[in-house]
């Protein structure tokens, strides 16, 4: 593995000494770059020239770590208009052309400007020595040239051009040099003036080619109506070339206006299309707080909501109330508002639905007394109030009884002592009389007045209590 290291040359290390010995400060004035004769360099103490020099220009600046006050840096700029060979070795020179230190670099190649590929290289040779006083910090102005890293790291705004409050802007306050003023955004006018360009497609055209605008800031029209950025498309090495999305019939005006305010804009919401061309209305319906039609329909009803159905499935956001067990996560928010009221499910990650079949609702009494003593969702057995029945049979007053007596009549009174049932050809009660006066030549029998029978009511119905009615599906909504 290549080691790239800087030493000092014998001459630099003479020079050292002498500074030292005498006071004389050492000045660094030129540096070098070579390219090793096309191979890699390994330096030594008693170089006194780089192996082939292909560069060599005045220091750019000579300075002094921060961090390690013993450690030197001198910077070469090799500009742009040099290049053509491979950086692999450098040197530092003093103000007599001795070669003070000398050190290797990483193969790396400096491309002139004919190769397309050029730049600015910044070369630094990094040396130490024991006594500090003895380099020549320096920076020639004549020939020093800035990095863009010292740039970043040293220029800023607020070094340049102090002064100014938060927020406010530079401005110029008349056309002469130098001549600014900071202000505040709301006194500064900015105006833009608009260029237009109309032309005329012909038959089957998508493809325009601009000859005053272009396509920077453009809004395009066609028959005065502004097309959206998926309707026409900027060429992507053309600045001057747009392709619409489609063709127009041949005579339709386009128009062309850059700078125009809309031109930087987004799609507009184009009031002939009624909100038909937001791009995701979905997303619009979630931010604005508000339900599809779909959504609408299910969410007439909250969670927990009763309601019925002509149809045999349960509308969207809802379920037959069967009784059925459901997620307690899925569905939490009727969860959340019937819990376990109707059966815990599982016990764990169920719950029961409400069990509307064949059901009557009645309203929950909620303290009123009507109904006292129930709790809400509870089931309730059939149930008739407490009565009785009465009755009478007709009655038919005083009245006689005439009894045939063969060859003779008699002449007598007599009462009811029994009956022996219900004739059932005349449908009238058979009646047991006994005589108690006889007189005369035939048999009178007389009433013991005002009667009444007692008598028993057959059952009647089927086997429940219910008025008319109709059915329908008792759904639950989630």
């Amino acid at each position: 593995m290549a080691e790239f290291r800087t030493i000092h040359t014998t001459l630099g290390h003479a020079a050292i000494a002498e500074a030292e010995a005498t006071g004389t400060p050492i000045n660094l004035t030129h540096m070098a770059v070579g390219d090793g004769n096309g191979n890699p360099v390994t330096p030594t103490v008693s170089q006194t020239v780089l192996v082939r020099e292909r560069f060599r220009a005045a220091i750019n600046r000579v300075f002094q770590s921060p961090n390690e006050p013993n450690r030197f840096t001198a910077e070469l700029v090799i500009p742009a208009s040099e290049g053509g060979f491979t950086l692999r070795e450098v040197g530092v020179f003093n103000d007599a052309g001795g070669l003070f230190a000398v050190g290797n670099l990483p193969d790396t190649y400096k491309p002139n400007m004919s190769e397309g590929a050029y730049a600015d290289t910044v070369v630094r040779l990094d040396f130490l020595v024991t006594n500090t006083s003895i380099i020549t910090l320096q920076v020639d102005p004549n020939v020093a040239v800035a990095t863009q890293q010292w740039i970043t790291n040293n220029i800023t705004a607020e070094t340049i051009i102090p002064g100014g409050t938060t927020e406010q802007v530079l401005a110029k306050q008349s056309n002469a040099d130098g001549d600014y003023i900071w202000k505040d955004p709301t006194s500064v006018n900015v105006t833009v003036n608009s260029i237009e360009e109309a032309q005329t497609l012909a038959a089957d055209q998508t493809v325009i080619d601009w000859v005053v605008v272009n396509n920077t800031g453009l809004a395009v029209y066609v028959e005065g109506v502004r097309l959206r950025a998926d309707e026409w498309e900027k060429d992507a090495v053309i600045n001057t070339r747009i392709t619409l999305s489609e063709a127009y019939p041949a005579g339709t005006k386009v128009v062309g206006a850059q700078n125009e305010p809309a031109g930087t804009l987004p799609d507009p919401l184009v009031k002939g299309q009624n909100l038909a061309d937001l791009p995701n209305k979905a997303t619009a319906r979630t931010n604005l707080g508000v339900y599809s039609r779909a959504e609408s329909d299910a969410r007439g009803k909250q969670p927990g909501d009763i309601f019925y159905t002509a149809g045999d499935t349960a509308p969207a956001r809802s379920f037959k109330a069967n009784g059925a067990a459901v997620s307690r996560t899925v569905y939490a928010d009727l969860f959340a508002r019937i819990g376990t009221r109707f059966g815990a499910g599982d016990g764990f990650s169920t719950f029961n639905l409400p069990d509307g079949r064949g059901e009557f609702i009645r309203a929950w009494d909620d303290g009123r007394g009507v109904d006292a003593g129930r709790g809400l969702g509870t089931w309730q057995n059939t149930q008739n109030l407490w009565h009785g029945h009465t009755g009478a049979t007709t009655t038919n007053g005083n009245h006689a009884h005439g009894v045939n007596d063969p060859g003779h009549a008699h002449g007598g009174t007599g009462q009811i002592v029994g009956g022996t049932g219900i004739d059932a050809g005349s449908n009238q009660i058979r009646w047991i009389w006994k005589m108690t006066e006889v007189s005369g030549t035939g048999i009178s029998i007389q009433a013991a007045g005002d009667h009444w029978h007692s008598f028993t009511t057959n059952g009647d119905g089927a086997n429940e209590s219910r008025p008319r009615n109709v059915a329908f599906l008792m759904c639950i909504a989630y």
